[in-house]
């Protein structure tokens, strides 16, 4: 490799670190020769400049953690790990890999596993919104008639698994209430025992177009209301129909393109196409009515008995679906550091996640990009960190015979697709969650700049106002803080949990997300300052007889990267949900939010009368707003909805 390659690489590899290089003569434009080696292969021993590149005399300059802690994030940033996507086999090496490096500091195991023995790891499994299920088989007959998976039928995304052979019944559009008092319905409705042919879209006029909305369609139309309705009626089995006048009618959905139709069901919910669908109503009906007709009826707005029929129960149809859900199996992987004396019992617990995106199944800022995630800084440089502050802790706790709290040094799973791993050990906790007296977050902690780090939760605890500025300064960084406890990332879990947290972050930069994120980038010296503070606050929140004084803090909660001019102030919950609606798990004082009166708890379901599926419906609103817009959300709070004005603020 030539010389200026070389420091081009080292520049690269330190970022920005103070390494100097210097000309060594060698012509930019060309001037390489071709010499003998006299020496010979034994006497080959060319003088060294340490100014050309001298990686290791910058290393032997700093703290020795910070080497330490950048071969973590080299070894967990390698491609061979591929991202570390939950449920692969990066991700199972980097178990291995964490389980191995906190053995050799000499921590416990923190978990059982099924036969009662000692473990590191604590399994968990999640599913994905927005994830197609797998088919593993589907097929669907009626008479002498058996459809073909993708030319006559689909199964959608909502499906679940079933095996029948039972009756048709048709339910028109199956709308619970529409305009002007149309329903699909009539009071009393059973669909038990029965297949269940449902319309797409609302009533049609003679060209294609809804009736309610021209040129557009209404929320009724929304088949997450629909399949529910059908649902709760007892169905055995949903089967969804395009009418054949319907303008801009597409042909068979997908699982993948279905995804988003409403919430997973537990019975079979295909897609058929127009003509099967008019020979199965002839099949059902003994050739007593037609398809068209029965569109026909569920198109008039004057039908106050709605629009449901039973055909006979001679005329079966024979259904099978074998669905998989979409589901990750992961892992949380946690070392204990015991504690000694009075205080023993108690516990700090050290976190962060240590998944990735893969090749970005989920959150990617390039999704055109499929080449691996790295993730070095988000979070190789907080499992680097945690590794180095349990080895360190662990060696002192040697030696140490005062009072001190246990210590739990957690590693996350499934953070990135909504804090699962965070979410699973708080609801199995392997201590005493109400005797955790504080928790440590960090996460994305790689990329010191201008010694200014983000050091969010300094409002959750009453103890932290005279304790972080006398731990922080002796270590010259400038430290920016947020009293809020919420954020998106696993301190959040802890702080609903009503623990102290605190949160390391060294700030969003560009390659955030995207293959760009890689171990060349970081900067080990910063770090190793933060590593130091942290010890520092660790050891004083382990060693200190009084436990901290829990304050619940949502001021400052940091608005999300959402590319809207508005902000509405809810931190959405990360939960997978099965019904309709975002929860919020928290709402920012001084917000939009806070002033509407909106809650932790509540669950928003519409907005300006538009329903809200989920996060990206709510998304979709706040980008098409300006500041000071008037809108009305709805909610459901205790069982009962409730419509609240919200003006809209500007984003920070």
């Amino acid at each position: 490799m030539e010389k200026r390659t070389m420091r081009r690489c080292v520049a690269s590899l330190l970022c920005v670190l103070a390494v100097t290089t210097v000309a060594t003569g060698a012509d930019d434009a060309g001037g390489g020769e071709v010499v003998p080696n006299h020496e010979g292969i034994a006497g080959f021993a060319p003088e060294w400049d340490p100014s050309e590149f001298d990686l290791a005399g910058y290393f032997e300059g700093l703290d020795p953690d910070a080497a330490v802690w950048y071969q973590h994030v080299q070894t967990l940033a390698n491609p061979w790990f591929g991202g570390r996507r939950p449920g692969s086999r990066g991700d199972a090496l980097t178990t291995e890999y964490i389980a191995w490096n906190l053995s050799r500091s000499g921590l416990e195991p923190a978990f059982t596993d099924a036969t009662g023995s000692a473990s590191w790891l604590q399994p968990l499994s999640f599913s994905l919104r927005g994830t197609a299920p797998e088919v593993r088989a589907a097929e669907f007959s009626f008479g002498d008639s058996t459809g073909q998976r993708g030319v006559d039928f689909e199964v959608l995304a909502p499906s679940g698994s079933g095996d029948l052979n039972l009756p048709l019944s048709f339910a028109g559009y199956g709308i619970e209430s529409g305009r002007e008092g149309y329903s699909s319905f009539d009071h009393g409705d059973d669909f038990t025992g029965r297949v269940v042919l449902l319309l797409r879209y609302e009533p049609l006029d003679a060209d294609g177009e809804s009736r309610w909305t021209p040129g557009d369609f209404s929320r009724h139309s929304g088949l997450r209301g629909k399949l529910t309705a059908i649902a709760d009626r007892g169905a055995a089995a949903i089967l969804l129909v395009n009418p054949d006048t319907a303008h801009g009618s597409t042909g068979l959905e997908t699982p993948a393109s279905s995804v988003g139709f409403g919430p997973s069901t537990d019975i079979p919910v295909l897609h058929v196409a127009p003509d099967t669908a008019a020979q199965l109503v002839a099949h059902a009906s003994s050739g007593a009515t037609t398809l068209p007709e029965l569109q026909a009826s569920a198109n008039a707005l004057d039908t106050p008995e709605g629009d449901v029929i039973h055909f006979g129960g001679d005329r079966t149809i024979q259904i099978t679906t074998d669905v998989e859900p979409p589901a990750y199996d992961t892992w949380n992987v946690a070392g204990i550091i015991p504690g000694h004396g009075s205080l023993k019992d108690q516990w700090v617990v050290l976190g962060g996640h240590y998944d990735h995106l893969g090749h970005g199944y989920t959150g990617s800022r390039t999704p055109e990009d499929d080449r691996v995630h790295p993730g070095a800084d988000d979070n190789a440089s907080g499992i680097g960190a945690l590794l180095v502050l349990a080895d360190r802790l662990a060696t002192g706790a040697a030696s140490d015979e005062a009072a001190r709290r246990s210590a739990i040094v957690a590693f996350f799973g499934g953070e990135e697709a909504g804090l699962h791993g965070s979410r699973h050990f708080i609801a199995n906790p392997p201590m005493d969650l109400d005797r955790t007296n504080f928790m440590l977050n960090l996460d994305m902690m790689g990329r010191l700049r201008g010694g200014t780090v983000a050091l969010s939760g300094t409002g959750t605890a009453a103890e932290f106002d005279e304790m972080l500025p006398r731990l922080v300064e002796p270590t010259g960084l400038t430290v920016k803080t947020t009293p809020s406890g919420l954020g998106p990332s696993d301190h959040s879990n802890f702080y609903r949990a009503n623990v102290p947290v605190l949160f390391f972050f060294t700030g969003i930069h560009d390659d955030y997300h995207t293959p760009r994120d890689i171990a060349s980038r970081v900067n080990p010296e910063g770090t190793a300052r933060i590593i130091d503070l942290c010890e520092r606050i660790l050891l004083e929140t382990m060693h200190e007889k009084s436990t901290l004084t829990f304050v619940e803090s949502t001021s400052g909660t940091p608005a999300r990267q959402s590319g809207s001019r508005v902000r509405l102030g809810v931190m959405p919950s990360y939960t997978t949900a099965d019904e309709p609606g975002v929860l919020i798990d928290g709402v920012t004082e001084g917000t939009s939010a806070a002033e509407a009166g909106l809650k932790a708890g509540d669950i928003i379901v519409a907005w300006d009368g538009e329903a809200i599926d989920g996060g990206a419906d709510l998304m979709k609103h706040l980008r098409g707003h300006e500041p000071g817009d008037a809108v009305t959300i709805t909610i459901e709070r205790g069982g009962e909805r409730v419509h609240l004005p919200v003006t809209l603020k500007a984003s920070e």
